[in-house]
């Protein structure tokens, strides 16, 4: 049998692209800008600010981070969000999620309508002090818990650790 280094090649950048395609579809990559939205501006809610709904979530608490998640979600905050916005809700963040972009300004180019039947998808992850520091388009809610790996500066070590026991498995 004659061995043939060309299908051993082929073989390998398969194997390599599969891969490849496999972690950029499963994980969540962050940018420095989208669509207008840009890393270090303030967050489009933070602490004080009102947020439209009723009571108790009629404003939005201090947290040690603030998640705004467009077009995944129909309108949901805390743990209502599911288990994305529950493991933000155990880190002590603060989540909320819209499948509308009407209320940005209009320096922010989402198109309200893709983001309304959920065809556009962002994410973003602020500081306490409301700076976004963190952008994830296409991202899900129920990503949250890899896209948080990137900004473990916000959260404490040890509530971290207590927070991602409680993830199921394929989480970890």
């Amino acid at each position: 049998m004659k061995f043939n280094h060309k299908k051993i090649i082929i073989i390998l950048a398969v194997v390599i692209t599969t891969v490849v395609i496999v972690v950029a579809w499963r994980y969540p990559f962050g940018v420095r800008s989208y669509k207008g939205i840009i890393l270090g501006m303030n967050t489009f809610e933070k602490a004080g600010e009102s947020t439209g709904w009723a009571p108790p979530d009629d404003h939005v608490p201090i947290s040690s981070f603030y998640v705004r998640a467009f077009g995944d979600e129909s309108f949901c905050i805390g743990a209502m969000c599911g288990i994305g916005g529950y493991f933000i809700d155990c880190l002590g963040g603060w989540i909320s999620a819209y499948r509308q972009a009407q209320m940005l300004d209009g320096n922010i180019d989402l198109s309200i309508a893709d983001v309304a039947s959920g065809k556009e998808r962002v994410i973003t992850i602020a500081d306490a002090n409301g700076k976004i520091v963190g952008i994830y388009p296409g991202s899900r809610v129920r990503n949250l818990p890899f896209i948080l790996r990137n900004h473990r500066d916000l959260i404490d070590v040890e509530r971290w650790q207590i927070c991602s026991d409680i993830l199921p498995r394929w989480w970890k």
